[in-house]
């Protein structure tokens, strides 16, 4: 689901945050942390949601929630990170 790469995302940010890098570099470790999360779903089976139907046969698909929330938040740095040396 979509949390599988939000709350690590969110996670990467804040440590990176806490540890006194940049927030450039800040980003750069949400988007490292939401393509792993993203990643770690194709390896679990679906239990709730519409893909949960398919049972067994949704292992081994990414799922769509956490493709969806690691495209927003990639996009949402990448959008940001120019303004950021300007």
């Amino acid at each position: 689901c979509l949390m599988d790469t939000l709350i690590p995302a969110v996670e990467a940010f804040e440590q990176a945050h806490a540890a006194g890098s940049s927030f450039n570099d800040a980003l750069e470790a949400m988007k490292a942390a939401a393509s792993q999360g993203r990643d770690s779903t194709k390896d679990l089976v679906a239990k709730i949601g519409r893909a949960s139907r398919l049972g067994e046969r949704s292992l081994g698909v990414l799922d769509a929630g956490a493709v969806s929330c690691c495209l927003i938040l990639t996009r949402l740095a990448d959008s940001v990170q120019p303004r950021l040396s300007a």
